[in-house]
């Protein structure tokens, strides 16, 4: 395909997805006509389009029918004009939003570009970091790849579409300017020498040399290139003229983003996740001090509960091995300073989960599965007709390996974890799923107000520096990131391929849930507060958030907004059944 065409399928791609997060989001309405659906806007606008309502009251729109007036269409931009008065948004917000659909735009061309050379089948044998950089991104978010700050250069260097790799800038701190911690099983020198080489290794040692250090006194803090260039090098210039920082320049090893694009899987067995103060889908990315020296703590707990717990076993923790957080000069002063301010300068070393895998497994996040390739062919259901498997088979070695695990640990241990797409994976042996991982501990794991992770062995520091929250704001983020951010994306792919219909998949997965909870009659008033069984859900809406928050500054990450509750599919199958 041209460019042009290529520009034109992401537009009605966009536009589609545009129309139906919106209407799942409560912004709009969708009236269902014999021919299709109908939304009504202001000064006589009408979208009409066919589409398939699912059991998440969302609407799987097919983008080639959508029509304005009666004309064909394909402009996610046109519709957000048409649409302002509807989303109560001023011109300023609309004007900011448009460009950031821009920029998502651009890039969803970059990544086109790429998928149309991949079928399927082929995606379906690719390791995991390689397909995440042909994977589509944020599912519910219409700017997911805003990168507000980034342009050509900076897109075809460091997104994960581009598929390339770079080095990273190092620096020296001193142990006593920094907040910093490291796994009980791992020490620093061991996590210098897996994430440098012996030649550039040496060549800090020399560096600090000449300062009269040493590696023991120091921490070194790789930083991302693009970072170093517009914050770090002006931001923290007093740091580094003054010798607190020491800046060994950009050394070996070839990191390449992976699909949360400042996690990046370098050479050795370690993934780093870094500090990017970008605006790109709901906030800034950067690295929170708060959470730097209970992340170690909290995934060594963890992975030990993994293995002495039989209904966690099939779940891998991509443990935190180290983290580094450097504050701001005069920022930290502030409590009230934007966030991205507080949260420029750190890193994050993570276990490389492909470096667990054995030869014949394969990694894959849980976005991957709601991937289709240019012929409309599904990822997941390449996967489920290669393991030779049933559908029902596969789909419950899925649950039981992600769903069973995540509602055990907050039944038994009484920890959430917001398990969406891009930190929820899937491990395939031979296609067929055989584990999860986890990861992202940092702001994405809370704990129940009862003490149970406390009388499981979680230390006291840890267990202070969480946030902890009744029952039901925790069963809200399973619910939130596990269901609605990806079965919700997923099993209407199922439904499509297999001939396997959404009734069936909810019916399967509460099953499943439901003979978990025969296994563990103990926990009986667990399962009566963490309830997945209820007849209403709530309906989070991160689209509304955006036009309510805008791009103003704020001293905390913006929160998103709730829409009209939903019907459970787990208690909706039952009553299809009756």
């Amino acid at each position: 395909m041209t460019d042009a065409e290529l520009l034109t399928l992401a537009n009605r791609r966009l536009l589609a997805k545009a129309l139906a997060e919106s209407c799942f989001e409560g912004s709009l309405e969708a009236i269902a006509r014999e021919d299709g659906f109908l939304v009504a806007l202001a000064d006589e606008v009408h979208y009409r389009f066919r589409a398939t309502r699912s059991l998440w009251d969302w609407l799987v729109i097919e983008p080639d029918s959508i029509t304005r007036n009666g004309a064909p269409a394909h402009s996610p931009q046109q519709f957000l004009l048409d649409a302002q008065t509807s989303f109560d948004i001023d011109d300023i917000l609309l004007g900011n939003l448009l460009a950031e659909l821009n920029n998502t735009l651009y890039s969803d061309v970059q990544t086109l570009k790429r998928q149309q050379r991949w079928t399927a089948l082929e995606l379906s044998t690719l390791d995991g970091i390689t397909l995440q950089s042909l994977l589509d991104g944020h599912p519910k978010l219409l700017a997911n790849k805003g990168r507000i700050g980034w342009g050509i250069n900076e897109l075809a260097r460091y997104a994960p579409e581009a598929g390339k790799t770079f080095e990273l800038r190092w620096l020296g701190v001193r142990i006593q300017d920094c907040t910093s911690a490291i796994s009980e099983v791992d020490d620093w020198q061991a996590l210098w020498k897996a994430s440098l080489s012996a030649e550039d290794l040496d060549y800090v040692r020399q560096c600090l040399a000449r300062q009269n250090l040493s590696l023991k006194e120091v921490r070194l803090l790789p930083v991302h290139p693009w970072q170093w260039q517009h914050h770090i090098a002006i931001q923290y210039a007093e740091s580094l003229a003054s010798g607190a920082l020491i800046d060994f320049g950009e050394l070996q090893g070839d990191y390449r983003a992976q699909l949360s694009l400042r996690t990046l899987s370098g050479p050795g067995d370690v993934d780093i996740k870094l500090a990017l103060t970008l605006l790109n889908t709901s906030c800034f990315r950067g690295i929170p001090g708060r959470y730097i020296a209970i992340g170690p703590i909290l995934s060594d707990w963890l992975t030990r509960l993994t293995q002495n717990d039989p209904e966690l076993s099939p779940l891998i923790v991509q443990r935190e091995l180290a983290g580094i957080h450097c504050p701001a000069p005069w920022q930290e002063a502030l409590s009230g300073t934007p966030y991205r301010y507080q949260e420029m300068l750190g890193a994050i070393w993570r276990e490389s989960l492909e470096a667990r895998l054995k030869d014949d497994q394969l990694s894959r996040p849980l976005a991957a599965f709601m991937h289709s390739d240019m012929a409309g062919d599904s990822l997941i259901g390449t996967h489920i007709r290669q393991s030779g498997l049933s559908v029902e088979t596969w789909l419950r070695r899925l649950f039981e390996v992600t769903a069973v695990p995540l509602y055990h640990l907050m039944c038994a241990y009484g920890v959430g974890v917001i398990a969406h797409g891009q930190n929820l994976t899937v491990i395939l042996e031979r296609h067929a799923p055989v584990a999860g991982a986890i990861k992202d501990f940092h702001g994405d794991l809370r704990l129940w107000e009862e003490p149970l992770a406390v009388k499981a062995g979680l230390p006291q520091v840890a267990a202070k520096a969480l946030t902890h929250l009744p029952a039901h704001y925790l069963i809200h983020d399973l619910v939130t990131g596990y269901l609605i951010t990806t079965l919700r994306f997923i099993s209407p792919l199922v439904a499509r391929d297999l001939n396997y219909p959404e009734s069936a998949f909810y019916r399967l997965l509460g099953e499943t849930l439901m003979t978990y909870q025969r296994r563990q009659p103990h926990l009986a008033k667990s399962f009566a507060r963490f309830d997945l069984f209820t007849p209403e859900l709530l309906r989070v809406c991160i689209n509304r958030a955006r036009y309510r928050v805008g791009y103003d500054d704020s001293a905390e990450r913006p929160l998103p907004e709730l829409g009209p509750p939903l019907v459970n599919p787990l208690v909706l199958v039952s009553t299809l059944d009756s």
